[in-house]
C-alpha cells in the first residue's frame, strides 16, 4: 500500500520566474470542473490541500506544493467556464503556456479528462498541444465511480481513442473513491525520481512563454558564423481555429474559451 504523498502547499504565482527552483516537477491541467484539487487532496490524503470550489475557475494562479525531497507539483489553472475579463484569462494564457513550455525540471503534465463524460474537444486540443510541443504527458481520466462498472471497458477504450492515446496509457482514478489513487501515487513517485537524476537545482529565468535555453550553449569562434537561432515550434492547428489556452478566432464570440 502506497503512502499519501506529503504535499505541503508552498506558494502561488503569477509567472514562471516568481516559482521557486525545483529538482523534479509535475503538473496538473485540465478543465475547470474536472476535479484536479480533489485528486491533489486525495493523493496527498488530506481534505484541504488544494481548495475544492462548486464554481469552477476558482483557481488562477500557478499553485505550487512540495514532497520535502527538493521535487514539486503544480496545480494550473483550468480551460473553460471563467466569467472573468477577456485581457484577465489572455494573461492565464500567457502564465500557463510560458510555464508549460518554460519550467526546468517539469519532467511529466497529468492532463485530466473528466471519465464519465470523455474527452471534450477543449481537452483533445490540450492533449494535441502537449505532445506538438514535445511536453511528456499522461492523460488521467478522473471520476471513476461516476462510470457505471458495465460501461468502463467501452468508456475506457473510447476516451483513450478521443485521446489519441492507448488505452492502457490512461491511468484511471477516483478521488471520492479512492480507486486508482495509489497507482497514480506510484507513477507520480517515479516520474520524479527518475527525473531528479541527481541534478542540481536551478533557477528559471524570465517567463518568456518559449522553451528554456540549456545550461551551457557553444560559443561560436571568429572563423565560424553564428548559428542561426532557431525558431520556436509553430502552435499546432486546431479545430474552429481554436489554439491551446487562447480564444475561438472563428465562430460566435460568446463560445470563447480560455484558461479559467
Amino acid at each position: 500500500m502506497s503512502a499519501p504523498l506529503r504535499f505541503r502547499f508552498v506558494t502561488s504565482a503569477d509567472r514562471l520566474d516568481r516559482l521557486p527552483a525545483t529538482r523534479a516537477e509535475v503538473a496538473f491541467v485540465g478543465r475547470s470542473n474536472v476535479g484536479k484539487s480533489s485528486l491533489l487532496n486525495a493523493l496527498a490524503g488530506q481534505k484541504r490541500l488544494a481548495h475544492t470550489s462548486k464554481t469552477p475557475g476558482r483557481t488562477q494562479l500557478l499553485n505550487l506544493f512540495e514532497l520535502g525531497d527538493g521535487t514539486t507539483a503544480v496545480d494550473l489553472p483550468g480551460y473553460g467556464f471563467a466569467a472573468v475579463p477577456n485581457h484577465a484569462r489572455r494573461g492565464w494564457q500567457e502564465m500557463i503556456e510560458g510555464y508549460l513550455l518554460g519550467r526546468r525540471g517539469l519532467v511529466r503534465v497529468l492532463a485530466l479528462v473528466d471519465g464519465e463524460i470523455g474527452p471534450t474537444d477543449l481537452d483533445v486540443m490540450t492533449v494535441e498541444w502537449l505532445d506538438h510541443h514535445g511536453l511528456p504527458f499522461t492523460v488521467v481520466a478522473s471520476k471513476l465511480d461516476k462510470v457505471k462498472p458495465s460501461q468502463r471497458a467501452n468508456r475506457r477504450r473510447d476516451l483513450a481513442a478521443g485521446c489519441g492515446v492507448d488505452a492502457h496509457e490512461v491511468l484511471w482514478a477516483s478521488a471520492a473513491k479512492g480507486d486508482g489513487i495509489e497507482e497514480l501515487r506510484g507513477a507520480i513517485v517515479g516520474w520524479l525520481r527518475d527525473g531528479v537524476d541527481d541534478r542540481p537545482i536551478a533557477d528559471d529565468g524570465p517567463a518568456t512563454g518559449s522553451p528554456a535555453a540549456s545550461i551551457t550553449e557553444p560559443t561560436a569562434s571568429a572563423s565560424e558564423p553564428a548559428a542561426a537561432t532557431p525558431e520556436p515550434p509553430a502552435a499546432v492547428p486546431l479545430a474552429r481555429g481554436v489554439l491551446f489556452g487562447g480564444v475561438v478566432v472563428e465562430g460566435d464570440p460568446a463560445d470563447e474559451h480560455e484558461w479559467a
